[in-house]
């Protein structure tokens, strides 16, 4: 559950994932769902800069909310699904092109003409 307050003052996007630590213990018990709320309404997101830190705080949030990455290839494999899951959600709530941009990967100029 994403949460977004479009007030200046709470503007935050509360990271959401879905852990599931293997098919047994899926299977034994209800998922665990972790979330962390990032601030962002000190950031201006009409800046290179501010998309930036954002982006660098909503994958730190990630790597809390997601746990250790495991050994195992499946391990690594669920922890990267919740990882990239978690972001991209936490992008889509906050709907901003240029964090968006950022995201995909995409340039630079590409971001500031699409925030244009």
């Amino acid at each position: 559950m994403n949460t977004f307050y479009s007030h200046p003052a709470f503007r935050s996007v509360a990271l959401v994932a879905v852990l599931v630590l293997g098919a047994t213990r899926a299977l034994a018990g209800p998922e665990a769902v972790y979330s962390i709320k990032v601030g962002y309404s000190d950031l201006d997101l009409n800046t290179q800069a501010g998309v930036t830190t954002l982006y660098d705080r909503i994958r730190g949030a990630a790597r809390q909310v997601c746990g250790y990455e495991g050994q195992t290839f499946t391990d690594q494999a669920l922890w990267r699904s919740c990882f990239n899951g978690a972001i991209s959600d936490a992008v889509g709530t906050v709907n901003n092109p240029r964090l968006t941009a950022l995201h995909q990967g995409k340039s630079p100029a590409m971001t500031a003409m699409l925030s244009k």
